[in-house]
């Protein structure tokens, strides 16, 4: 790692750390490969130096040839292709373990199923692509119980890091995370799966799913926070949630930290019933509820960062354009400047424009 004045970047470079401009806005993430673009966004904010990384990224041709996008170049990419294998490694282990667990009723290490998660994560902060373009290029996936499970344990390691939490509550984070839908494993999958909507009797089966989740880990070796995360991810801070309608002061932070990672995943993955939803059109109706449903402090935390890991993104707007991310208005995080070609789209103020799919 080497600290380089802005003049002397060159296209290729990657970029050691995360960027901010004297505002506390973020610029551009660690991990990210630097474009003339990207370098002329660095002068306009008149960050004089960064820390670059000694990594080599991919030849330069590719970064200036606009041909290919940001989503294109990552699954491209062999760290990419790695974690992917390695994803669903994690999904398949997970499966046949907790299939274990359900069907035997049987105690099982949980550790060693948390250690896999963990080491996942481990080798994707050693790659030049950052966990959560890898996350965003896995929707395709064909998300499971097990897959949202899986993704849910990842979101919910980084969340933690974003909460400035220590080591040992990220891991328990993780945990929480990576089990906190256990319950679904003893919900019909034809409820679970059903193309239409829930009448009134199905929805009350699948609200049954926190339950028996606590159930199946209460006699487990695990951490209070885990059982409680599978019994109330839920729950939600203005009494409307479920099995309880407990309100925001009996519900902990960790399980507060997976509802707002469990309600994310599962609106940008694709279901049975309907496509991913546009992560920015998610992050526009989570912030609408981010003061009654979700922990507001924790939820606008969650929002800045994951729109910020949208920079650089090529994505399709509601009137056919296309463009690449290159501001986040924090006060306005759905609503991002789009640069399209030479010309500079600001959202926030053409408000009736949407972003409609990151491509």
């Amino acid at each position: 790692m080497k600290k380089i004045l802005v003049r002397d970047l060159k296209p290729g470079m990657i970029t050691a750390e995360d960027i901010y401009s004297i505002n506390g806005q973020l610029i551009l993430s660690r991990n990210y490969i630097l474009t003339p673009e990207s370098i002329e966004r660095l002068e306009s904010f008149a960050i004089y130096s960064i820390r670059i990384s000694d990594r080599v990224s991919t030849p330069l041709q590719e970064i200036i040839n606009q041909g290919p996008s940001a989503k294109e170049r990552v699954r491209a990419n062999p760290d990419f292709v790695a974690f992917k294998a390695s994803f669903e490694e994690n999904v398949e282990t997970l499966k046949t373990t907790l299939n274990q667990v359900v069907t035997a009723n049987s105690n099982f290490d949980a550790e060693n199923v948390i250690s896999q998660t963990l080491s996942l994560i481990g080798k994707s902060e050693k790659s030049s692509i950052s966990m959560m373009d890898m996350l965003l290029n896995m929707r395709d996936y064909d998300d499971s119980t097990y897959a949202h499970m899986v993704n849910c344990s990842i979101l919910c390691n980084i969340f933690a890091g974003w909460l400035r939490m220590e080591q040992d509550e990220r891991i328990l984070a993780t945990t929480c995370g990576l089990f906190h839908d256990i319950g679904n494993l003893r919900i019909s999958e034809e409820i679970l799966k059903k193309p239409g909507s829930l009448n009134f009797r199905e929805y009350e089966v699948v609200k049954r799913h926190t339950l028996e989740g606590y159930s199946i880990l209460s006699s487990q070796n695990l951490h209070p926070e885990v059982k409680n995360s599978a019994l109330m991810h839920h729950e939600r801070c203005d009494g409307t949630g479920y099995p309880y309608g407990f309100t925001a002061e009996k519900i902990s932070r960790f399980t507060k930290l997976v509802a707002i990672v469990d309600v994310y995943n599962a609106m940008t993955s694709k279901r049975v019933y309907r496509r991913a939803i546009c992560p920015f059109a998610v992050v526009e109706d989570m912030q609408s509820k981010e003061f009654s449903q979700y922990d507001p402090d924790m939820m606008l935390t969650f929002l800045k960062n994951v729109s910020n890991s949208f920079i650089g993104n090529r994505v399709r707007l509601s009137n056919g354009i296309e463009g690449e991310v290159v501001f986040i208005h924090q006060d306005d995080l759905a609503h991002p400047t789009i640069q399209c070609g030479q010309k500079f789209l600001d959202l926030s103020m053409h408000r009736d424009i949407k972003v409609t799919a990151i491509i």
